[in-house]
């Protein structure tokens, strides 16, 4: 009986020590991968976590700051301690980022993508320098290398890649690739700046009123405000709204008071007066700044006005009197005069021509014409003398600085034979004299 209980005991011994050595070679395993998995985390920790998968990044990581969001990259030179922590893998891709790193401060992007054009840091930061400079179309294609680059890469946002992309193709004027691409993110946070770009598309698609749509979305407060209010004037206007067209022209004055704007709400006014006054506030603003070609726009716009008065009062005179008329001095000074100067000369004229208007009728009107065209008679000639002398005083200056660097050229030859007469009478060549 005790033989019998002694053989079980031993069989019982044999299987739990048989099932101990398999739960200590499992425990063993255990602590074998899991020892793995932080040894794995301490020897790189270049991994970024995406839901329950771990994505290892690229090497070149460990030497950048990347912001995914905003699509930039900065590069972070590791300090000596850290330099000498490198794996031979890592100090072999930080000799090259040195490399590039190099070529890059010095703003020489060929020479940089020479190295690796497959570097997407380059590609990064050559994309915004392009952006900087105003280089949309280089922009747009290092962003499409970017998108192809990154999808291996993964360490930028593939949502922001194509928002810029559109943006790109926006500022390339590749409107229908712009809409395709920018569309799905008008309901994004912070939309405004989307918001004018899908208004301005729109405008120059010609789709005014998917264009209003958009520009009223865009608040006070933003720095896109005023851009909205002229794509806003702009669409009414060309849709013949021109009520909310001025209304804009309005709200533009409260916030940029440039000629532009003046000339845009006499535009849209249907008070001649009205008209007249703010076209004459834009010609006071462009004359001040001396900008010839706004100016030029103003006057044209005055003279619209103002001359048909002229002509009106003249076909109703009874008496024969040579009509005052503007288009005429203004093209024969137009050569001779200043563009400010003639304009000033055109307010003069005009107010000389509306005092005779008010003041005068029948034979007093046509006295009062005449001596107008007797004063700007005398002042076109005026003007072409003084035009004279200046022209005899350009000639002039070119004559003496012709002169002079005749001279300049003789003296030179002279200095020369000089040289080569002394050069050839040096002892080296005829011993000592």
């Amino acid at each position: 009986m005790n033989f019998f209980i002694n053989n079980i005991v031993i069989n019982m011994c044999i299987m739990i020590g048989g099932m101990m050595k398999k739960v200590l070679v499992l425990l063993l395993c255990v602590m074998f991968f899991a020892n793995c998995a932080v040894f794995a985390d301490v020897y790189n920790k270049n991994y970024v976590q995406q839901g329950v998968v771990t994505l290892q990044l690229p090497d070149y990581a460990k030497f950048y700051s990347i912001d995914p969001v905003n699509i930039s990259v900065k590069y972070i030179e590791p300090n000596k301690t850290k330099e000498k922590n490198l794996t031979s893998a890592q100090k072999k891709t930080y000799k090259q980022v040195k490399k590039i790193e190099k070529y890059i401060d010095k703003k020489n992007f060929k020479k940089a993508l020479e190295v690796d054009e497959s570097f997407l840091p380059t590609r990064v930061q050559y994309m915004n320098y392009c952006l900087v400079t105003g280089d949309y179309v280089q922009a747009l294609d290092e962003m499409l290398v970017i998108q192809r680059l990154n999808k291996s890469d993964k360490v930028l946002d593939d949502e922001k890649i194509k928002f810029k992309l559109g943006m790109l193709y926006y500022l390339n004027r590749n409107y229908t690739a712009a809409l395709n691409l920018l569309l799905p993110f008008e309901n994004k946070p912070n939309p405004e700046n989307l918001w004018f770009a899908l208004a301005d598309i729109y405008y120059n698609q010609s789709n005014y009123n998917a264009a209003i749509n958009y520009a009223k979305r865009i608040g006070r407060y933003s720095e896109n405000y005023a851009g909205a209010l002229e794509l806003l004037y702009n669409s009414y206007y060309n849709l013949k709204n021109f009520q909310q067209a001025n209304t804009c022209a309005k709200e533009l004055i409260s916030i940029l008071p440039t000629p532009i704007n003046y000339m845009r709400l006499g535009t849209t006014s249907s008070d001649v007066n009205v008209k007249l006054s703010n076209y004459y506030k834009a010609r006071d603003i462009a004359a001040g700044d001396k900008n010839a070609p706004i100016l030029a726009q103003a006057d044209l716009r005055i003279i619209s006005i103002e001359q048909p008065k002229i002509d009106r009062s003249v076909a109703g005179l009874k008496l024969f009197v040579e009509k005052p008329d503007w288009n005429k001095i203004a093209a024969e000074n137009a050569k001779i005069e200043d563009p400010v100067d003639l304009s000033n000369r055109m307010v003069q004229f005009f107010q000389r021509t509306n005092a005779c208007m008010t003041k005068f009728g029948g034979s007093e009107l046509v006295k009062c014409y005449e001596s107008v065209n007797n004063e700007q008679a005398k002042l076109t000639q005026i003007a072409k003398e003084e035009y004279q002398k200046a022209c005899e005083a350009r000639q002039r200056e070119l004559e003496y600085q012709r002169q002079r660097m005749l001279i300049e050229q003789q003296s030179f030859y002279e200095r020369m034979y000089l040289d080569d007469f002394f050069y050839l009478r040096h002892p080296y060549f005829f011993g000592l004299w």
